[in-house]
């Protein structure tokens, strides 16, 4: 049984996050990234809308831009968000047994992910090490055809590159040779977001990248992107449903781990 009193662990890889620990109170979010969500000792449970009870389940696969709440209880969750051009997604979608509206739970093989994340959470393990388990359960061979539209992955690239300059949507578009309507509609569609909400995502990425390096949420919320702190706390509770001081500040303590430590 995984141990409480374990420090909670925050991986930061360019292609996806998992952190692994307690949540401490219930989250109302509207999902930044399409996210696996494991519950390591115990149920944790869900409700969307149009759902008139909280469903219990051990694992949840939620499509980025979802609104949903979900009680953890006390439970030890591992909440990895997936790749933003979607391989991730479609590959676990095949897996999951069932669903309700855009929510899909009960993993096929829930056991083999769950012990993959309990050993992750419970050894030392180096980024290169984590990503290797966590890649392992969903690796190329099971992944299904899904088509990735290169001008997309070119714009994911740029805003990942451009963090000062803050490209506006219409120097995306050049950059691609759309539209800005025809940009907008891909981009939505490729990523489940809209291209603002997914820059903010990748600004709250690199603001945990930096405060892994030994940064301030201040300093690194503004080398990031955002205008101050707050903005960077408004984000962070819109997108994940709990202030980072929660996350940060928990009694059993946090290790952020950049990639390739």
């Amino acid at each position: 049984m995984v141990r409480e009193t374990l420090p909670s662990i925050l991986y930061l890889w360019d292609k996806r996050t998992l952190y692994i620990g307690p949540l401490f109170e219930p989250l109302d979010l509207s999902q930044g990234a399409a996210t696996l969500v494991l519950a390591l000792d115990k149920p944790i449970a869900f409700k969307v809308e149009g759902m008139s009870r909280f469903i219990e389940t051990r694992s949840l696969l939620l499509p980025a831009g979802l609104k949903i709440k979900i009680d953890t209880g006390d439970a030890i969750v591992a909440n990895c968000n997936l790749d933003a051009m979607g391989l991730d997604f479609f590959a676990l979608s095949d897996l999951m047994k069932d669903h309700f509206g855009k929510v899909l739970y009960n993993l096929r093989g829930e056991s083999e992910f769950i012990l993959e994340c309990r050993a992750i959470y419970r050894s030392d393990m180096s980024s290169m090490e984590a990503y290797e388990h966590v890649d392992r359960l969903w690796s190329e061979e099971k992944r299904p055809g899904h088509s990735i539209d290169s001008r997309i992955e070119k714009v994911v690239l740029l805003i990942k590159q451009t963090v000062d300059d803050n490209l506006s949507v219409e120097d995306l578009a050049n950059a691609v040779n759309l539209s800005v309507p025809r940009l907008v509609q891909l981009f939505k569609c490729q990523t489940g977001v809209p291209i603002r909400r997914y820059r903010l995502w990748h600004r709250l990425y690199i603001t945990a990248l930096r405060m892994g390096h030994g940064e301030s949420l201040t300093d690194a919320a503004i080398a990031a992107g955002f205008t101050d702190s707050s903005h960077c706390t408004h984000t962070f509770r819109s997108m994940l449903g709990i202030k980072p001081s929660l996350i940060l500040s928990q009694p059993n303590g946090i290790r952020i781990v950049p990639p390739h430590d």
